[in-house]
């Protein structure tokens, strides 16, 4: 069974999800867990096919956890995907288009996943936001004194879409929970309950898969543009 292939560490971060015996049990995905297609937005003012993206790895540094979930399958980690964290320096233009995006405090990172690599299921975590995001309230996260109260309400608060950059290719998948995502065109944006719902990507096409992580704070227009 998957959960006595993953052990420790993945088998702890399912416990959290309200959906973990659906999951184990090859249940469908209910649609309120995800939204797909969820709108689609205008990428070419920064990006064009084939476009040469930076990709510097070392501008984002992963939590000892996430790669403690693939230890036990003995998988190379840094085979999951190139990725770098968006900054005005690295893409100026990405980073002002961010800006104007309809979640508050976001941070984007960059994912190229090449033919190849792949990134079993896992579960995602909420350090990776802390650890970038400028304020919460108004105060450094970093310094913030009391964490468990920070993090009860970014886990209710704190919102992920992935936006594609490139048509789709025979070959490139996304999986959460038992949902499989294909066929996207490019600007199509992925919505779904990502700190709850275990999810993998898998590039097995001739093509180089590219992407944008986007996470923020929940808005108003943000929680009408989910439900629409």
């Amino acid at each position: 069974m998957l959960l006595n292939e993953m052990k420790k560490t993945f088998e702890k971060l399912l416990a959290r999800s309200n959906y973990k015996n659906s999951f184990l049990k090859n249940k469908i995905l209910p649609k309120s867990l995800y939204n797909w297609p969820l709108c689609k937005v205008n990428v070419n003012e920064f990006y064009k096919k084939n476009s040469k993206i930076k990709i510097d790895n070392d501008t984002w540094k992963r939590p000892k956890k996430a790669y403690d979930q693939l230890l036990p399958l003995n998988y190379n980690t840094n085979e999951t995907f190139d990725f770098s964290l968006v900054t005005p320096k690295q893409n100026k233009k990405i980073w002002n288009w961010l800006q104007g995006w309809i979640l508050k405090n976001p941070i984007c990172v960059i994912h190229n996943q090449k033919p190849g690599q792949c990134h079993p299921f896992h579960m995602d975590l909420i350090y990776s936001y802390i650890k970038q995001a400028p304020t919460y309230h108004g105060i450094k996260i970093k310094k913030f004194g009391n964490q468990s109260k920070i993090l009860k309400f970014l886990q209710k608060k704190i919102k992920r879409v992935f936006i594609f950059l490139e048509d789709w290719h025979p070959g490139q998948v996304v999986m959460i929970g038992t949902k499989v995502i294909s066929n996207w065109s490019k600007g199509d944006v992925l919505y779904f309950d990502w700190y709850h719902v275990p999810h993998g990507t898998a590039n097995f096409s001739r093509n180089n898969r590219m992407l944008l992580q986007v996470t923020g704070e929940t808005t108003p227009e943000f929680e009408k543009l989910i439900k629409s």
